[in-house]
């Protein structure tokens, strides 16, 4: 597989600038703030203003507005003396800043706002569903969350409302299925407004490689989408999968368990990160360090805090600086 993160931030002095996985300076430290690479572009400060470089350290977007926001679908929301619009990864400002709000472009649309209502327009500019809504949300597949008349309901993308505004408490579609508070419980519904999963949980999270986890008398357990108890509820906290994976507690102690339930690192730990290359970043007495899938530390817990190791290389804090770590411990940037 190709690395897709080669480069990274460092604060030199007082300044930023990026480094390699050998902890050669690649791009010299003249930012005043940078952001990690996200694909092809990472944000960066010049005094207040912000902008966008390349992986040669070029300006694709100048740092030249209040603020910027990650890459999405092609276009970046930027903010002007307190209006939001886009640009391109040219640079172009493809969407004049006139918004009091504008969130990320999702399947084609994004969520703007006029005044005090909430619309959405294409990447033309084109307000294809009118600004009606007290809320709006991203689209997922094929269907946005919008509040009105202080419920919450679900739209397509020609603005028809396919779900009636009837809930407290809702989130998007996540494969198929949406969570919704009926009553004082959750349930999920499916693209119809037809309930699948009886309300009968406290909490109840998005589906996510085919489970969900939800609270169910006070403790946490996993559910598939047919509305089987598949992971018994034994936690006072549980995570959504990802890769095969998912963080859960016991009282004060956290750890990962398998699709299976099967605990593959121990809940015995004063908190957990994320697990990647085999290596899961774990926080003993107030320090983090890092354990393979066996439980045996492979580097003893000495920083402040610890990231995912990612093309063998993994974000840490050691004191007040961060620093990038490779698998043996040891610090890129010397």
């Amino acid at each position: 597989m190709e690395d897709t993160k080669k480069i990274y931030p460092v604060e030199i002095g007082r300044k930023y600038g990026f480094i390699d996985n050998q902890g050669n300076i690649c791009i010299d430290a003249k930012f005043d703030y940078a952001e990690e690479f996200q694909g092809d572009l990472a944000i960066v400060a010049i005094g207040d203003y912000y902008g966008f470089i390349n992986e040669t350290g070029e300006y694709v977007v100048k740092p030249e507005y209040d603020e910027v926001y990650e890459f999405s679908e092609g276009l970046a929301t930027v903010e002007v003396q307190g209006k939001k619009g886009y640009v391109d990864a040219k640079g172009n400002i493809v969407i004049e800043p006139k918004y009091k709000e504008a969130m990320d472009f999702s399947e084609g649309l994004a969520a703007v706002q006029l005044g005090y209502k909430w619309g959405y327009i294409n990447k033309n500019d084109e307000m294809v569903i009118e600004p009606e809504f007290l809320d709006a949300f991203d689209f997922s597949e094929g269907l946005a969350l919008v509040q009105s008349g202080g419920k919450l309901g679900y739209i397509d993308k020609e603005g028809k409302m396919v779900i009636e505004p009837q809930y407290n408490c809702a989130h998007g579609f996540s494969q198929g299925l949406a969570s919704v508070q009926i009553g004082n419980d959750f349930g999920y519904i499916d693209k119809t407004g037809k309930v699948l999963i009886n309300p009968k949980y406290y909490t109840a999270n998005d589906f996510s490689e085919d489970l969900a986890a939800v609270e169910y008398k006070d403790k946490y357990g996993f559910i598939d989408k047919n509305g089987q108890m598949v992971i018994k509820p034994k936690y006072h906290w549980a995570d959504d999968f990802y890769d095969g994976f998912a963080a859960v507690a016991i009282e004060d102690k956290y750890g990962f368990i398998n699709k299976e339930g099967k605990e593959v690192v121990k809940v015995n730990y004063d908190n957990v990160g994320a697990i990647g290359e085999g290596l899961a970043s774990v926080e003993v007495q107030g320090k983090w360090g890092y354990i393979d899938m066996s439980g045996t530390f492979v580097i003893e817990p000495q920083f402040q805090e610890a990231g995912a190791f990612e093309n063998g290389i993994a974000k840490v804090q050691c004191g007040k600086k961060i620093n990038y770590i490779d698998k043996n411990g040891q610090l890129i940037l010397k």
